[in-house]
């Protein structure tokens, strides 16, 4: 195998040579045009053929000097390659590489540091440069791959932190979703004091994951469960996750005053509303019951204290009509008897308490009035 030295330096002689004769055709034609305006000077017939003559050489000459530069064009390539093959200490010409790679966010960012591109290249042995997202390579076959599993390893110190509340983080756990995505992604996936997880690995796959897991944060519902039907409800959740793919947990946390339990159900939002859907439907059944939904503004300003207040009312307003009612987020639940005469007189009813707690909050927030000034007895008149 001939070195790449000595291919360089017949590569240089060769580019030399040709360069000449590019240079030596171009003077030739200039010398033709120089003749040519010359006998147009000359104004005679004989000076006519002439410039025919003249003029068919400089078109062998031009042909020729096209050939010329697309063979030194050719050389100056090989030449260059030659070049940037000794650049990089290899042996055989055939095992240079000159590739970009697409650089993530988090890899760009840590490339700002000099000194992290410094180990970089040192562990490829080839010559890098960066430009925006761009790494630009040019070395041997064995230094690209080797410069992939630096990146693979630069990569890897990646990490983002997803926020979760603890039940869902409690779910994503018990139900082995996290496991699934670290399998599937290649990460692992850290809790994080009851309140998010962190992924950590490569930059891509990371985001992957992370994106995994706020997918199963888009869905939130809450039902209340009568407390004569909480063990069954727990059977039944288990068969509606299997249909919707929800995460259904049923506990006593908000179920308010008056017993029962809270059918909470958390994922993704199209899998939480068939799974709402379903537990609802369930639960009407069971009790041969419907339900009406009321929309209450207000329960979304009100403080804490306000809201239990509320709750409680709503516990002593259920019991008059002999229905349940329930609030959640800005809704307010009624359910009764199906067909019962009861929806009418409860909406009339829930409405004056409604407009109870909003004249209260409107007194709560209107400005303070002006003290009256005291009398000071014609003083100051």
């Amino acid at each position: 195998m001939v070195s790449v030295v000595a291919l360089l330096e017949a590569a240089s002689a060769r580019s030399a040579e040709l360069d000449a004769e590019c240079a030596a055709t171009k003077e030739e034609l200039a010398e033709i045009d120089r003749q040519v305006a010359a006998k147009r000077e000359e104004k005679t017939i004989k000076a006519q053929d002439a410039i025919r003559e003249l003029l068919k050489g400089k078109e062998s000459g031009m042909k020729r000097a096209k050939t010329l530069e697309a063979a030194a064009g050719h050389v100056r390539k090989a030449l260059a390659k030659l070049q940037a093959a000794q650049a990089a200490g290899l042996d055989d010409w055939r095992d240079l590489r000159n590739e970009t790679v697409k650089l993530s966010d988090f890899a760009k960012e840590q490339l700002k540091d000099s000194g992290v591109l410094a180990e970089l290249q040192k562990s490829c042995s080839g010559s890098l440069s960066v430009e925006g997202a761009q790494l630009s390579f040019v070395g041997g076959a064995g230094g690209l791959e080797k410069l992939k599993q630096a990146l693979d390893s630069l990569e890897s110190g990646f990490s983002c932190s997803v926020e979760v509340d603890a039940l869902m983080l409690r779910l994503l756990e018990t139900r082995g979703a996290l496991k699934r995505l670290e399998d599937k992604h290649g990460v692992t996936i850290s809790p994080q004091g009851g309140a998010s997880v962190v992924v950590a690995g490569p930059a891509a796959k990371a985001g992957q994951a992370a994106k995994a897991v706020r997918w199963y944060l888009s869905g939130k519902a809450e039902l209340h469960c009568p407390r004569e039907f909480v063990a069954a409800a727990k059977v039944q959740a288990k068969e509606v996750e299997g249909d919707t793919g929800a995460y259904i947990e049923i506990s006593r946390q908000g179920s308010g005053f008056g017993g029962g339990s809270t059918i909470q159900i958390r994922g993704d939002a199209e899998c939480v509303q068939d799974a709402e859907a379903q537990m609802r439907q369930w639960l009407d059944d069971r009790e041969g019951k419907c339900r009406v939904f009321v929309d209450v503004e207000i329960l979304k300003t009100m403080a804490e204290d306000q809201v239990r207040q509320f709750t409680d009312d709503l516990w002593h307003f259920g019991e008059k009509f002999q229905i349940s009612a329930h609030a959640a987020g800005g809704v307010v639940e009624l359910r009764g008897p199906a067909g019962g005469p009861w929806e009418g007189p409860a909406r009339a009813e829930l409405k004056m308490i409604v407009d109870y707690y909003a004249a209260e909050a409107a007194k709560a927030s209107a400005p303070a009035k002006a003290e009256p000034a005291a009398d000071d007895g014609g003083w100051g008149a």
